[in-house]
């Protein structure tokens, strides 16, 4: 499992975009945060910052808690 916290956390983002069956571009628009700058969270590019959790953490029905819990290192 990669080392860096911010490849961990896109993946986590990705994970769930997918299993809900949304694009990058679906979860920008629930977002409201740019379909770049979810790619670049994805990838590890950018590190995001709390709101940015708080966010995308609504956008799936769960706690920040709950997100950040998903990218513990195995």
């Amino acid at each position: 499992m990669a080392r860096d916290i911010c490849v961990r956390f896109g993946r986590r983002i990705r994970e769930l975009r997918k299993k809900r069956g949304w694009t990058q571009v679906y979860l920008a628009a629930h977002t409201g945060l740019g379909s770049v700058y979810i790619s670049q969270l994805e990838h590890g590019k950018k590190e995001p910052g709390l709101r940015t959790i708080e966010i995308l953490a609504l956008s799936f029905d769960m706690t920040p808690a709950q997100l950040l819990r998903g990218i513990n290192e195995a």
